[in-house]
């Protein structure tokens, strides 16, 4: 299997009980027993944090300390890493945001599915696997 990255909204989906929730899950329970490696940059757990925020200061934290029990392995972005040049690229030739580039290039880089909700700005990008949940 390939590894799974998280787009924010796939989370959200996840978190807030959206229709797809349960195949969010079993990827989160894959990653958790070793089955499948996860991955989420730091610029998607801000995302991820910070509209969780807006309901509570509890629900973001709690919510997180929940998402990093899964396993999930947290991408930082650093000067010398190609992330941010890949994520940049991706952003410049494509009408996307710039947390959804850096989802984009994590999953390049990665090698792996970019698991996200119903984002269909993610079909231009170039040789990136895509699979949605949600409506």
């Amino acid at each position: 299997m390939p590894p799974i990255v998280f787009d924010t909204q796939a989370l959200l989906v996840f978190y807030l009980g959206e229709t797809g929730s349960d195949r969010v899950e079993s990827y989160l329970e894959q990653i958790s027993g070793g089955a499948a490696k996860g991955y989420l940059n730091i610029v998607n757990l801000t995302e991820f944090h910070y509209v969780l925020r807006r309901i509570s200061k509890t629900t973001a934290e709690e919510k997180e300390r929940n998402l990093r029990s899964f396993g999930v392995k947290i991408v930082p972005v650093t000067d010398n890493s190609p992330l941010w040049r890949e994520a940049a690229a991706i952003k410049a030739d494509n009408s996307l945001s710039l947390a959804d580039a850096f989802a984009a290039s994590t999953a390049l880089l990665r090698k792996g599915t970019l698991l996200t909700g119903s984002d269909v700005e993610f079909d231009r990008v170039k040789g990136l696997k895509v699979e949605r949940v949600g409506s």
